[in-house]
């Protein structure tokens, strides 16, 4: 009985897991091994999805699947942009307000909330690149605004099914895009007045060297 239930599919055992082909296809329990790259923090390392969260930014990027991922010493953000073609493996870590103005002018930065008319906004990195400890790759020396709009945010899974308007939340996004386009920093203004800001790294997706399935 178990040879003719192997051969026609009987039993209780689960079929294998789909291979995973994109960091979009992604699920929670997956996990990456990544190949060595510039950002000291992520490279050779081995990382878990934990958590998921979903963007509506644009016509482009209308269900941007980003995962958080752990196994190193700080959660890193894990997606695919439209932004680098050639780049188009997104990583991502969160840094905080105080943090932000040693790399970059108060004033400059401010002014990207203070003054939203004015869309020419850039910014000028003050460090060497070289010290940037934990935050080596993860910044470049220049950006200018690329984009600033409205854009959505959910924790449910948009990928296989359309979400209605109320599961959706909306915040003020702006994209600081680093003048080779290989670096970016993503700003999220929520009501009540929440910010988070991303920085961004743009590298070739085959810099994931293999996916796991959970």
């Amino acid at each position: 009985m178990g040879f003719i239930k192997s051969m026609f599919g009987g039993g209780d055992k689960s079929p294998p897991p789909s291979p995973i082909e994109s960091p979009a296809a992604l699920k929670p329990g997956d996990m990456v091994k990544m190949e060595f790259a510039e950002q000291a923090l992520i490279s050779g390392q081995t990382l878990k999805v934990t958590d998921q969260v979903f963007y509506d930014i644009s016509a482009v990027e209308s269900c941007k699947t980003v995962s958080t991922m752990t196994g190193v010493d700080q959660n890193i953000f894990l997606s695919t942009s439209s932004v680098n073609p050639e780049r188009p493996l997104e990583i991502a870590i969160a840094i905080l307000p105080e943090r932000i103005f040693d790399l970059f002018k108060r004033k400059k930065f401010v002014a990207i909330f203070e003054e939203p008319d004015d869309t020419d906004h850039r910014l000028k990195c003050k460090l060497d690149l070289n010290e940037l400890n934990e935050l080596q790759g993860f910044v470049s020396k220049s950006y200018f605004q690329e984009r600033t709009n409205e854009a959505y945010r959910s924790k449910k899974d948009c990928r296989n099914t359309s979400l209605s308007e109320h599961e959706w939340s909306a915040f003020d996004y702006k994209l600081m895009v680093s003048d080779d386009r290989q670096h970016a920093i993503r700003i999220e203004v929520y009501n009540g007045g929440r910010t988070d800001v991303y920085l961004i790294a743009y590298l070739p997706l085959n810099k994931v060297e293999s996916y796991w399935p959970a």
